[in-house]
């Protein structure tokens, strides 16, 4: 089981392997904030409610006893330090050679309540030149690049106390775009430069990848429930109706070109009336603040000196990646090829699916046969301890 904590709800994925090794959908359980309680999504009491129906329903989909999950940490939780790390030799290099470096890059001195979670390893540098492997080359100083992946321990472990309440022990933490980079970029993508965006109600998370490693998460407190308020305010329609108006949206339009298109209305109910909104005065409003949420994301990834390096873009998130045209609309305004990262697993085909989706791909691999191997067992018995 997969848990992924959103902004505005909670999504639960029973999953398992199929015979032909890809993740098959065993169990699918979502509950939104909305109407639990007043007091943010992070408060006990809430987090509670969510989980408990989120994973019930998943339970019953499921129609097995599971007791076992993995935990998505969202970017707000998580960071990444670069860490790179270099040895004198004057010889050929060694396999221990290698397994020193990999050893100092692992480690990095963080403040509390932050915790190493993972360590992606890039190239070796010989002599200050990037080899895939160094084994048997003569090398004067050898080198090791890498990405630190940290977590914020008190939160990961709060959720995991909340989550044994519910009968669930939680055997591994894992940062949501840690699991989104492995499940759902290509190898090829990471190594050549790509952004992950993942739009959901109110933030968008979002990593880069450089040279096959991440080396920036980072989140935004600003996502697709923005653009329902931006509708509502402009249009004077409800917030239900908001929603379903920005859905009929074809970003990219020209109703200007198109004298027929641009007398287009759309009808809503305000209280026993009808009302006519413009459909090109709804598409200002919803293509303004996407073009404004997009224009964030290339500043911040600007400000860290990354943008340069970055030649495509995976686009994911209920937010955002189901509006029709934004893949077109989302590449001329970032001024680089955008694609949608969707799991292509039945029943999980669907941008708003795709965290948990690598969620419960990333947690498989862990434990392929649904036991997992002794040693993983006793890791994950000795991790009890550190709750």
């Amino acid at each position: 089981m997969a848990i992924e904590l959103g902004t505005t709800k909670v999504s639960v994925l029973a999953c398992r392997i199929s015979r032909n090794g890809s993740l098959e959908l065993s169990g699918l359980g979502q509950a939104g904030y909305s109407g639990i309680q007043d007091d943010g999504w992070m408060s006990d009491k809430t987090i509670y409610h969510v989980l408990d129906a989120a994973v019930g329903q998943a339970r019953k989909m499921a129609g097995l006893k599971i007791d076992q999950c993995v935990l998505g940490i969202p970017n707000e939780f998580c960071g990444v330090v670069s860490n790179t790390k270099e040895i004198n030799l004057g010889r050929t290099v060694s396999k221990k050679d290698v397994m020193e470096l990999r050893k100092l890059v692992s480690s990095y001195p963080l403040p509390s309540p932050w915790k190493i979670n993972n360590v992606s390893y890039g190239s070796f540098l010989v002599d200050g030149k990037p080899v895939g492997n160094p084994l048997g080359l003569p090398c004067e100083q050898l080198g090791l690049q890498a990405s630190v992946i940290c977590i914020r321990a008190d939160f990961a472990r709060n959720i995991t106390r909340i989550l044994n309440t519910l009968n669930l022990e939680v055997y591994r933490w894992i940062p949501t775009s840690y699991a989104c980079g492995e499940a759902l970029i290509t190898q090829e993508e990471r190594e050549k430069g790509v952004i992950w965006i993942d739009v959901g109600g109110e933030s968008t998370d979002l990593a880069v990848y450089k040279n096959g490693i991440p080396v920036l998460y980072d989140w935004i407190s600003l996502g697709g429930a923005a653009i329902t308020r931006d509708v509502a305010t402009g249009t004077g329609a409800s917030a239900q109706e908001s929603e379903k108006l920005k859905k009929y949206c074809v970003l990219g339009l020209a109703y200007k070109t198109d004298s027929d298109a641009s007398e287009m209305n759309m009808s809503i109910r305000s209280g026993k009336n009808i009302q006519n909104i413009p459909m090109e005065f709804l598409q200002e409003i919803v293509e303004a603040r996407i073009e404004e949420l997009l224009e964030m994301v290339r500043d911040r990834i600007t400000a860290e000196d990354l943008w340069k390096e970055c030649h495509g873009v995976v686009l994911a998130g209920g937010g955002l990646a189901l509006y029709r045209g934004i893949r077109e609309f989302a590449s001329h305004t970032l001024g680089l090829p955008v694609r949608l990262g969707v799991p292509d697993t039945i029943g999980l085909s669907c941008p708003s699916l795709s965290a948990v989706y690598s969620l419960g791909w990333s947690g498989l691999k862990y434990f392929p046969d649904g036991r997992g191997s002794i040693k993983s067992v006793l890791i994950n018995w000795l991790k009890k301890f550190r709750y």
